[in-house]
């Protein structure tokens, strides 16, 4: 009996260090892993990381979800540009629909935010990704992860993925490898999906939504409120968030929670 135990006990050893060397290809450090919790991404919107204990969770991806003109590209364009020049952790922005000329343009004439020399001083980048090249795009992240020491990510929109593939299974399948190769990279990923103005899901192709660790939904109430866009935490993993809609305004800097006259978090 005695020697079955101590065998079992051998067996289960081995078995757990095989498991851990494996587990090592996916995490760049299981330390870090289970310590995630602890630390916290800044969002760089004025209002929300107070709203979630302080932030994204490291290498966690977060479905931004929102009708069209509820605001997804600044937001997660602010992510990016506010983790450079606030918090010192390049950025990569991948965009499968406007070009990336136009997302400069539009982000400095905007908010005044010099994009182009941070891709100068290596410090962001932006990759226009045409249809035929997703299936390479785990291999660029690594390359271009590489090449700027980026610790965040964007991906503006994950819609592109479904229109080309044409198949949920293939969609879910394809942005799983992309989506595991980010948090491998050590990335924080936001990933935006449009939702269709009669939907009432959270992406086009509902996707993105079963993979993701948060979910933050960017709403357009309409002309008779003061404040016409609001914002939604629907999910935050291993995070105690805000269930309230928070009304959120555009200015000179970006986007940030409007904070009512005796509101609570």
């Amino acid at each position: 009996m005695k020697k079955k135990q101590s065998l079992s006990k051998e067996v289960a050893g081995e078995s757990d260090k095989k498991f851990l060397e494996k587990l090592k290809v996916y995490m760049p450090s299981i330390k870090d892993y289970f310590i995630t919790s602890k630390k916290r991404v800044k969002t760089g919107v004025v209002g929300l990381d107070e709203r979630m204990e302080g932030g994204y969770l490291p290498r966690s991806v977060v479905l931004i979800s929102g009708k069209t003109g509820t605001g997804k590209t600044i937001f997660t364009s602010q992510f990016l540009y506010k983790g450079v020049i606030d918090y010192n952790e390049n950025g990569i922005f991948v965009s499968t629909e406007e070009t990336a000329a136009d997302l400069l343009n539009d982000m400095n004439v905007s908010f005044g935010w010099d994009l182009l020399k941070l891709i100068k001083k290596n410090r962001f980048r932006v990759l226009q990704l045409e249809p035929d090249m997703m299936a390479k795009l785990p291999q660029l992240l690594r390359r271009l992860t590489k090449e700027i020491d980026a610790k965040r990510l964007v991906i503006d929109s994950a819609s592109m993925f479904g229109l080309y593939l044409g198949d949920e299974y293939k969609t879910r399948k394809e942005f799983h490898k992309i989506l595991r190769e980010a948090k491998r990279l050590g990335l924080t990923t936001l990933v935006t999906a449009e939702v269709l103005e009669e939907s009432k899901g959270l992406s086009r192709f509902g996707v993105v939504e079963f993979i993701a660790d948060g979910i933050i939904s960017l709403m357009y109430i309409g002309l008779a409120r003061k404040y016409k866009r609001a914002l939604l935490i629907r999910k935050m993993r291993r995070t105690e968030h805000s269930d309230k809609i928070h009304p959120i305004k555009i200015t000179d800097d970006g986007m940030e929670i409007v904070k009512l006259t005796g509101e609570e978090k």
